[in-house]
């Protein structure tokens, strides 16, 4: 049951890798949450390994595991956005 709800490696980093081209183009964060908020982290790009993935559509929701509902979220918003 778990596997169905991890997104694979190889989608995290393709998402990594589009978010943060995305972001650096538009002088943002790669982090969405980040991107819209008002502290320094507005146009932080955050290392691979300081983010995780997210499913943009809870998983508990019936979010699927799949490319497009997978975000990359920075630890501390991942961490927090819990089942929204």
């Amino acid at each position: 049951m778990l596997n169905i709800r991890v997104f694979d490696e190889a989608t995290k980093r393709s998402n990594y890798s589009t978010q943060t081209k995305i972001a650096e183009d538009k002088n943002h964060s790669n982090c969405p949450l980040c991107s819209i908020g008002h502290k320094g982290e507005k146009n932080k790009i955050w290392s691979y390994d300081q983010m995780e993935a997210d499913h943009v559509k809870a998983w508990s929701l019936g979010g699927k595991t799949d490319t497009k509902n997978c975000q990359m979220l920075c630890k501390t918003h991942n961490r927090a956005k819990g089942n929204r």
